[in-house]
């Protein structure tokens, strides 16, 4: 063999090398981006599984006379626990009570609790708790209705609305091929209307280690969209939280309304008061509210499917990203008015904050949007 020979034979070689590790790296890049789209249509397959016929199926039921306004520690508030417990069943989610499913507390009151294991050794103990309560008032008392005692409450709105959204949300992350990377528990407190009782025992009496919770989504009332605007409350208990939920917003046709006031009049306050940071979402207050009129029909089923939708992808951003954030004492302190007068204020506050905000009708503002980097 000449010298010609066997240089174009290294050649011919290499080339054919060159050829493979290139078909091999196509190949790689083919595989990876078909992963990714597998992933993004899992995803997309199990946001849209959240429907409205399946939320107002829920509230058809938990706000029906036959519940009598679904009272703490009444034959309607047991029934609709009962109930709860049979679609947590039904969607194969470990119970996370002292008694299955139940954890009683008080005068025959019981949260229903059902835990998500996370599939990422990395993040697995990371606990995301997402709530809503499903007691209402019964029959009304004269401390807590507006058009007087001895009429059925349903609470379509409060809270059968946030109970819905919540099993759907579960059903949801449920159904994913792979399982999220973080932990989850589904609470549905009780007695919350006789204040605040059942988050409050839980934090209290926690059925999982509660330093593996890092933050609580609490979703209390949110059948009642109007003009497409959602209250988020809570971002400033952790940093970066105002932009997670814009972000979760980029797809759906919401108006986040930010405030900075730090409400007490939730079940996320009890987390706060732990020390963890929390998300409430909420449509806002109407003529309804604690009355006999708040009823099945008056919801805004495509409201909240959209809110439903919004809320898993919530819960995506939460459970892709690296760490999740710290609680912020100072939040306790701040209010819209203080963000107001920040806002208004000359000098470095006026560049960094980068926020859209409006007159909220007091002395405050409301925070309608936020500004690339914010």
């Amino acid at each position: 063999m000449n010298k010609m020979t066997t240089r174009l034979g290294f050649r011919q070689h290499r080339f054919a090398l060159a050829g493979t590790l290139l078909l091999a790296a196509v190949f790689s890049l083919k595989t990876e981006r078909g992963a990714v789209a597998d992933v993004r249509g899992d995803l997309a397959t199990a946001r849209a599984s959240i429907t409205q016929a399946e939320l107002m199926q829920a509230v058809a039921y938990l706000a029906s006379d036959d519940l009598e306004g679904r009272e703490a520690g009444t034959s309607g508030g047991r029934r609709a626990g009962d109930w709860i417990a049979d679609r947590f069943t039904e969607l194969g989610l470990t119970p996370a009570g002292t008694e299955g499913y139940f954890q009683p507390f008080g005068d025959g009151y019981r949260n229903v609790l059902a835990y998500l294991p996370g599939a990422d050794d990395q993040v697995a103990d990371d606990i995301i708790v997402v709530s809503a309560h499903y007691d209402h008032v019964g029959y009304g008392t004269k401390r807590n209705t507006r058009d007087g005692p001895g009429k059925i409450h349903n609470g379509a709105d409060d809270n059968a609305s946030g109970t819905s959204t919540v099993l759907e949300l579960a059903e949801a992350l449920k159904q994913l091929p792979s399982p999220p990377r973080r932990s989850y528990l589904f609470a549905l407190w009780d007695a919350e209307e006789k204040g605040l009782l059942g988050s409050k025992h839980w934090v209290e009496n926690a059925t999982l280690p509660i330093e593996r919770v890092k933050l609580n989504v609490n979703v209390d009332m949110v059948g009642r969209l109007r003009d497409a605007k959602l209250y988020v409350f809570g971002t400033r208990t952790a940093a970066g939280l105002r932009s997670l939920a814009a972000r979760a917003n980029r797809d759906n046709a919401l108006e986040l309304l930010f405030s900075w006031r730090f409400r007490r009049d939730s079940d996320h306050y009890a987390f706060c008061r732990h020390g963890t940071p929390a998300l409430l979402f909420h449509t806002g207050l109407h003529d309804d509210y604690h009355a006999a009129t708040d009823d099945a029909e008056k919801i805004n089923a495509a409201g909240m499917e959209t809110i439903g939708r919004m809320l898993f992808d919530v819960l995506i951003e939460l459970d892709t990203a690296d760490a999740l954030p710290e609680y912020r004492p100072a939040a306790e302190k701040e209010s819209d008015a203080v963000f107001k007068s920040l806002v208004e204020a000359p000098g470095r506050w006026r560049g960094r904050l980068k926020v859209r905000v409006k007159p909220d009708g007091g002395n405050g503002v409301i925070v309608v949007g936020t500004d690339p980097e914010s």
